[in-house]
Order: structure tokens, then C-alpha cells, then sequence
């Protein structure tokens, strides 16, 4: 008899465990992932926003940099750092700021040496995803 009473308390632990698998299963929501999207991969940098930095990026630009970045909210950015030839900690702060920020991907065109070593001296460089080589001065 205990026997039958321990394979009847099995049963209906089993029974129940199916049951609650069953109903989380209707209301858990199902997702697919569809890999056959109907836009090409490529089609992907035609999104990301160019943007243009200042040869000077000191304090006193800040204000205009901030509007500038700003408006790039919910985008793909690439920060073209070609023209820098001068930056400061603020405005580095606010590059690290913009590029941390959850609403916003960002990428960089051809940082210059000037803002790769500016980034390295306060050891930015990875946080802002430039290059970790020490460039020359």
C-alpha cells in the first residue's frame, strides 16, 4: 500500500509540473527569429549619421558639440575625428558620455593622432573605442 501511495504522490507532482508548463507556455509569448529579414545586411551602413568633429574641441565649443550630439538620438553614429587637431577633457567626457549612452550607437572614421593621444594620456582610449596603441604626439 505505501508503494502505491508514493507512485500516486509521483503522478501528481508529475501532472502538476505539466500543467504549469503548459500554462506558462500559453502565456509566455513566442519570438522567432527570422533570419531571412527582406533587407540586405549592406543595407545597414546607409543608416548610421556622419558626423563632422571640429578641429578645436575645448570647453568653450562644448555647449555646440552637445547640441550637435544630441540631436542623434535612437541613431548609428560614426564621429568622423579626422580634423582634430585640439581637444580637451571636457570634451572628451562628453564623447565618452554620447558613446555610453543606451540611446545610440557610435563608431569612428579616421580619429586623428592628436585625439587618439589625448584619449590615451587619460586613458580613454578603450572606454572610446579608439585605438589602444599609443599614438605619437
Amino acid at each position: 500500500m505505501m508503494n502505491e501511495e508514493k507512485n500516486q504522490l509521483q503522478t501528481n507532482a508529475t501532472d502538476s509540473q505539466a500543467e504549469s508548463t503548459s500554462q506558462q507556455n500559453e502565456t509566455t509569448p513566442v519570438t522567432e527569429n527570422n533570419d531571412a529579414s527582406p533587407e540586405p545586411l549592406a543595407s545597414l551602413k546607409s543608416e548610421w549619421k556622419k558626423v563632422d568633429l571640429e578641429p578645436t574641441l575645448t570647453l568653450a565649443q562644448l555647449k555646440e558639440l552637445h547640441q550637435q550630439l544630441s540631436q542623434y538620438h535612437d541613431c548609428r553614429v560614426q564621429l568622423c575625428g579626422a580634423k582634430v587637431e585640439r581637444i580637451d577633457t571636457a570634451a572628451l567626457q562628453l564623447l565618452l558620455a554620447f558613446r555610453n549612452s543606451p540611446y545610440v550607437t557610435v563608431g569612428w572614421i579616421e580619429p586623428s593622432a592628436e585625439l587618439c593621444y589625448a584619449a590615451h594620456l587619460l586613458g580613454l582610449s578603450s572606454h572610446l573605442g579608439l585605438p589602444a596603441n599609443e599614438p605619437k604626439p
